[in-house]
């Protein structure tokens, strides 16, 4: 049972950080200086253990770790690269998190190998914090989560959190968009690098609450690579030149994401004439708004860097279409001329899609809610 003061707790954490994140951004805007990089387990817990030859998942992603921190080093000059852990020991997972925290990393990066009773499951997964949207997903999070059992009094410790119990995790959706546009951009380098590399099957980037990447104040990542349950990966990961080609596979994910976020910050701040004022989405005049304008609210249910193949996967109960906003991809069901149509279908949405919520589409564009509603009435 989950106590209440740990609710209330949870919920001023989330807040603080919400209320915190401005600031965070703001002493280096748009430049990676730090990268932390944690690999799963360790020390008396081994994670997950292979089938045929018996590997520890604790070994196999220390050493794709440490591997990953050189080379990211040698091909960013001016980052800095930290770790959780360097050797073999336990670190508890709010630890990790408290070491990316104080060392003002820019990016977190979590690694581990999957494992499932199913012999035959094999690929490639990578994580970004957020409520899950199938019992498949939920279970690899919980085994995750699970490390917390080897931690003295982890109940009052993580407020009364329990990894094994599915009510738990709604406490937290509080904070699965805080950092999730950045952390699903880099999520999508990774895993298509990852899969190119190992030519491994493609599960996809997907959602779950992990307690490792809920502790971080930036964009952050968790990463399964390779199933070690199933003997073909279990001895693909055996290999050091294998596990070097899968480091070199995130180094160079790294460095797209890296790329990516410092040229859009230099595109920002080439205009000197912003300013704060400016900043901010101007009213529409009337006189400006087309006769065939179109106006309409819809329930986003994904958004990515790159376009989703597969988009009926993303919601069950409604269709979904695509917007390209140009540095984005937003997905969405339905398409309503009225905010209260939106919202009836936003909660029968919510049952299944948790972490869903309402947009407003101005002439091909999102625009802020407020700007909708008032929009809403003049066009009435």
């Amino acid at each position: 049972m989950i106590n209440r003061s740990g609710v209330k707790r949870i919920v001023f954490v989330c807040w603080a950080l919400l209320a915190a994140y401005p600031v965070m951004c703001q002493e280096t805007v748009g430049k990676i200086t730090c990268v932390c990089i944690d690999p799963g387990h360790g020390g008396k817990d081994p994670g997950a253990v292979g089938r045929k030859l018996k590997l520890y998942e604790k070994d196999i992603v220390l050493d794709i770790s440490l591997r990953l921190g050189k080379l990211i080093q040698e091909q960013n000059p001016g980052v800095k690269v930290i770790y959780t852990r360097d050797k073999d020991v336990f670190i508890p997972l709010d630890q990790r998190g408290n070491i990316a925290n104080k060392n003002k990393a820019d990016l977190f990066i979590s690694v581990h190998t999957n494992s499932n009773e199913n012999r035959t499951a094999h690929g490639i997964e990578t994580y970004v914090l957020g409520l899950g949207k199938s019992a498949e997903n939920l279970a690899v999070a919980m085994k995750e989560n699970a490390v917390i059992k080897y931690e003295e009094d982890y109940s009052l410790k993580y407020d009364g959190f329990d990894p094994t119990k599915p009510e738990s995790y709604i406490l937290f959706s509080l904070l699965q968009n805080l950092y999730l546009n950045n952390s699903l951009d880099f999520a999508g380098f990774v895993q298509h690098e990852l899969v190119a590399e190992m030519k491994r099957s493609n599960r996809g980037v997907k959602q779950e609450l992990y307690l490792v990447l809920k502790a971080v104040a930036m964009p952050s990542v968790l990463l399964e690579i390779g199933f070690i349950s199933n003997e073909e990966e279990e001895r693909y990961l055996n290999s050091k030149a294998n596990r070097g080609k899968i480091a070199e596979a995130v180094a160079r994910s790294f460095k797209q994401y890296k790329e990516r976020v410092e040229r859009n910050s230099r595109l920002l701040s080439a205009d000197d004439t912003v300013s704060p004022e400016n900043l901010q989405t101007p009213e529409l005049p009337v006189a400006e708004k087309k006769p065939d304008s179109k106006l309409f609210f819809a329930v986003q249910v994904a958004s990515a860097s790159k376009r989703i193949e597969q988009t009926g996967t993303l919601c069950s109960v409604a269709p979904v279409q695509e917007l390209n906003t140009g540095d984005r991809y937003r997905y969405y069901a339905g398409e309503y001329a009225t905010f209260d149509e939106a919202k009836l279908k936003l909660d029968e949405i919510r049952k299944v899609n948790p972490g869903c919520f309402l947009i407003a589409v101005y002439e091909g564009d999102v625009i802020p809610m407020a700007e909708a509603r008032k929009l809403e009435k003049e066009l009435k």
